[in-house]
C-alpha cells in the first residue's frame, strides 16, 4: 500500500487527495449501509420473516465494516511510513484495517446469494419464499461467510502487513 503512495509515483498534493477522498466516500457508504440496516430493523417483525431482507441485512452489516475500514484510508498505517500522507497508526491498526478490508468480500458473496434468491424465485419452476428459506437459505448464509474464514486465517499468517504495512 505504501508503495502505491510512494513519492516517486504521486506528488504530495495527489497523495494528500488520495488519502482524504476515501474519508468522504467511506463515510457516505457507512451512512448508506446503516440506513439499510435501520430500515430493515425498524420493521423487523415483518421484514425479517423474508429471506430477501435477511440476506440484505447480512450484506449491509458487513458493508458497514468494510466501508469504515476503507474510509479510514491511510490513518491506520504506521506513523512515519515514508511517502504516506496522514499515516498515524501502528502495525496493529494496520493489521485491523487489513482484516476488515478482507471482510469486504462478504458483501459480493451476499450479492451473489441475492441473485441466487431471485433466480430461485422466478426461473423455470419458481419456488416460494418459504421453500427458499427452508431448503436454501442456510447454505446461502454459510457460503457468504467463506471470506470470514480467509480473513481470520490471514491474522496468524501475518498476511495483512509487513513492517512498513505493505499489503501483500
Amino acid at each position: 500500500f505504501s508503495q502505491v503512495f510512494s513519492t516517486m509515483v504521486f506528488s504530495f498534493s495527489q497523495r494528500k487527495a488520495l488519502s482524504i477522498i476515501p474519508h468522504i466516500t467511506g463515510a457516505l457508504s457507512v451512512i448508506g449501509s446503516l440506513s439499510i440496516l435501520y430500515d430493515i430493523l425498524k420493521d423487523r417483525s415483518r421484514k425479517l420473516h423474508r429471506p430477501y431482507y435477511r440476506i440484505l441485512l447480512g450484506m449491509s452489516f458487513f458493508d458497514v465494516f468494510a466501508s469504515a475500514s476503507l474510509g479510514m484510508s491511510t490513518w491506520p498505517i504506521p506513523k512515519g511510513t515514508e511517502g504516506v500522507y496522514g499515516a498515524m497508526g501502528t502495525t496493529r491498526t494496520c493489521t485491523a484495517q487489513g482484516f476488515f478490508i478482507q471482510l469486504m468480500l462478504v458483501s459480493p458473496f451476499y450479492n451473489l446469494m441475492l441473485a441466487w434468491y431471485y433466480l430461485l424465485l422466478g426461473k423455470n419452476k419458481p419456488l416460494s419464499e418459504e421453500a427458499i428459506a427452508s431448503k436454501y437459505e442456510k447454505y446461502m448464509h454459510a457460503f457468504a461467510m467463506i471470506p470470514v474464514l480467509f480473513a481470520v486465517m490471514g491474522l496468524p499468517l501475518t498476511l495483512y502487513n509487513s513492517a512498513d504495512c505493505e499489503y501483500r
